[in-house]
């Protein structure tokens, strides 16, 4: 088995692994990195089929740029190819509106989509001589694991969370002889996630107590519905701004990748929509707007921003990773962020929140010393190193982007 990392080897974005088994090739994400300027993966050959364990962009940001070189089968669950779709029809007019030429068109993205083939949880296909099953990877609703199996079998978990959150289950622990696993945060971990729900919830409260706004900037994706969820507690509406509305529909049409479905649809009846300019203001007087974008890239949280920027009673609630070189990254460094071209001194509070759904350092060893796997490939983290060194008595592989290795 020959594997290239073509992306993601030692960073957080652009992943992308291409894997040579006897005569098949496989390409599992392709992704970009959502910086200014965004990021992408080298280029690919052709692969047989691609397989995608969800639909974050730095896992599925540069699958249309492949189809103006070839056509291929993209395999993932129903809910992760539908929020692919809409991420990737999404990234496409940011991209040109910040002024980063697309490295594809929305005429890509919808050619993509006609390579979709949907893949449950628990099923099993074959490429060639090769079967691929799937499991849950705990991560997000839809995303996946994928086990390949031949003489070995292998594992590829994308992102991985081990632990049960409102929105998900933790993930599966299928049993192989290689295993490659991400390692976003190696060497650190997570506090109880109660104990961050607590601290969110009175955090919001003491805003709201003082006379201020609240204001939550957050992925469209996952975590917004997951501070749906948490929130239902304040037993109090509030707004939710942005592409996490169509999001919404979406989860609650696939229900069986949820924790819960029931528990979500009812959450949800606090969840005001916010449907146009004019409701922003009405929003805002709200007290609360939980709004995209995550990393305060662009979109409807520069208005609220700019809104509340001056006021020492409102509150930012930061609840999401901050990639560098975004503004959500330079509020948290020195105060500032850019709201249309001009850098402006932020005075409102700003706190952050772990709401991580990725593993942390004692449960991806767990989930390593489950697998049973005698051979660990460590990916997609700036500080590999840290979990390497707490590996006994298997064979710990760390990939260079770029270069070709055999197991």
């Amino acid at each position: 088995m020959k594997i290239k990392f073509l992306g993601g080897a030692d960073e957080i974005g652009s992943l992308g692994m291409y894997v040579s088994y006897n005569k098949t090739n496989l390409l599992f994400e392709y992704g970009i990195t959502p910086s200014k300027p965004p990021k992408f993966p080298l280029d690919s050959p052709k692969p047989d089929a691609v397989f995608l364990t969800h639909a974050h962009l730095d896992h599925s940001g540069m699958l249309p740029y492949l189809t103006l070189k070839y056509n291929m089968p993209v395999y993932g669950t129903p809910l992760t190819l539908e929020l692919t779709d809409l991420l990737l029809r999404d990234s496409v007019k940011v991209m040109n509106l910040e002024g980063y030429n697309s490295p594809f068109a929305i005429e890509d993205v919808e050619n993509l989509k006609k390579l979709y083939i949907n893949l449950p949880y628990r099923k099993k296909i074959a490429v060639n001589d090769l079967e691929i099953s799937t499991y849950n990877a705990g991560h997000i609703p839809g995303s996946v694991i994928y086990k390949v199996k031949d003489e070995r079998t292998f594992l590829f978990t994308g992102d991985l969370n081990t632990n049960e959150t409102r929105l998900v289950n933790g993930c599966d622990y299928p049993e192989a002889d290689v295993v490659f696993i991400e390692s976003t945060y190696a060497g650190k971990e997570h506090p109880p996630r109660n104990m961050t729900e607590s601290r969110f919830l009175e955090k919001i409260e003491e805003i709201l107590d003082r006379k201020g706004k609240v204001l939550i900037p957050a992925f469209a994706v996952s975590r917004t519905q997951e501070l749906i969820m948490v929130m239902e507690k304040l037993g109090m509406e509030y707004w939710v701004d942005g592409m996490s509305n169509t999001v919404n529909q979406i989860f609650a049409k696939y229900g069986s990748y949820l924790r819960d479905a029931q528990e979500f649809k009812g959450a949800r009846k606090y969840a005001r929509k916010v449907r146009n300019k004019s409701d922003r203001k009405k929003a805002l007087d709200s007290g609360i707007v939980v709004t995209t974008g995550g990393m305060l890239e662009g979109g409807p949280v520069l208005y609220y921003l700019e809104q509340i920027k001056n006021d020492p009673k409102s509150g930012i609630l930061i609840t999401g990773f901050q990639v560098e070189n975004t503004n959500g990254r330079m509020l948290l460094d020195t105060g500032f962020v850019d709201i249309n071209g001009v850098k402006e001194k932020i005075n409102a509070e700003v706190v952050t929140f772990d709401f991580s759904a990725h593993a942390g350092n004692s449960d991806l060893l767990k989930f390593i010393e489950k697998t049973k796997a005698d051979t660990v490939v460590l990916f997609h983290g700036e500080n590999r190193e840290a979990l390497m060194t707490q590996i006994e008595d298997k064979n710990v592989i760390l990939p260079k982007p770029g270069i070709e290795f055999k197991i």
